[in-house]
């Protein structure tokens, strides 16, 4: 696929990667949108608002909107993952008085049913499938902008490239534990292999910067990407004191960190590439200026004039 220009093939690249929005999402997002437009600093920063607002109004009042004539999104995919990935790591890494995985019954088959959504999931994202809205697929069709954008180490697109060879890459059931679980025993149902968690995540950590790169070229990132923890963990106070619960949580955000230095460290060296990431933060800044009658000695407030906050 060609394009005539960067911020078409980037436009391609979101209207991959972008989560379908459910309809009151849809409209809390325009909501957003409208309130960053209106709180922008600069003519830029408004300019990129109001193109925003004007794409997403488009797509809310579009027949494939309406119809639910779109693919999951990429990000869609990926966050999932991290997010049940997350919690496994949690539970896996925190002692506690009470096996509920082994006792229950409903707890059994949550872990089961996690296990499985990531490998599906895992699946999806690489699938060679031309139909399918895949990170395999995307991939090849911009990577030589992503190759030219500076947010790549020397070398690192070549080894993406290897990895995601159709027939010789690392995503078969040879070179990938993931695959080898998912084909063997979700899909065809041939053997019971053994599922290696930390083979998972070198899975996971490749599929993390591969997406991220295409992300952090692509757009601003994504805010507020992930659950607050403290809502993940809700409604296990009676199987869980506290102190655990508590643990749980920093496990929990202990797995988001590593994520997050999957996402902006190379695939060659470990290096830390670039001061981008995929995970947008919005802040805000106050700017206070003094009111010639009000203060008419005073070129600038002091730390003393501010108000609190």
């Amino acid at each position: 696929m060609r394009f005539d220009t960067e911020d078409d093939a980037k436009n391609y690249a979101v209207s991959a990667t972008a989560k379908h929005l459910h309809p009151d999402d849809a409209q809390n997002r325009l909501d957003s949108y409208k309130s960053y437009q209106e709180s922008a600093h600069n003519d830029e920063d408004k300019e990129y608002w109001e193109r925003e607002v004007r794409h997403l109004d488009e797509y809310i009042n579009s027949d494939e909107f309406k119809n639910g004539e779109y693919p999951q999104g990429i990000d869609e995919l990926i966050l999932e993952i991290i997010e049940w990935r997350a919690a496994i790591y949690a539970f896996q890494n925190v002692d506690t008085e009470q096996d509920p995985f082994k006792e229950h019954a409903f707890y059994a088959q949550w872990l089961m049913g996690g296990t499985y959504t990531v490998f599906c999931m895992l699946g999806k994202l690489v699938s060679k499938d031309n139909r399918d809205n895949s990170l395999r697929k995307l991939w090849p069709i911009v990577s030589d902008y992503v190759k030219d954008s500076g947010l790549c180490s020397e070398g690192e697109t070549e080894i993406i490239e290897e990895k995601m060879h159709r027939t010789e890459g690392h995503f078969t059931n040879t070179n990938s534990r993931a695959m080898l679980f998912r084909n063997k025993v979700i899909a065809h149902k041939e053997s019971s292999p053994k599922i290696e968690w930390v083979e998972i995540d070198k899975d996971i950590k490749l599929l993390c910067r591969i997406w991220a790169l295409i992300t952090m070229w692509s757009s601003f990132g994504i805010i507020q990407p992930f659950r607050n923890s403290q809502q993940v963990f809700s409604g296990l106070e009676s199987v869980f004191n506290p102190a655990e619960i508590k643990s749980l949580v920093g496990q929990r955000n202990m797995y988001l960190e590593k994520v997050e230095g999957w996402c902006t460290h190379s695939l060659v060296d470990n290096s830390k590439v670039s001061e981008r990431s995929p995970f947008g933060k919005i802040s805000v800044s106050i700017d206070i200026k003094p009111s010639r009658e009000a203060v008419p000695n005073k070129v600038l407030l002091s730390d003393n004039d501010l108000p609190p906050f």
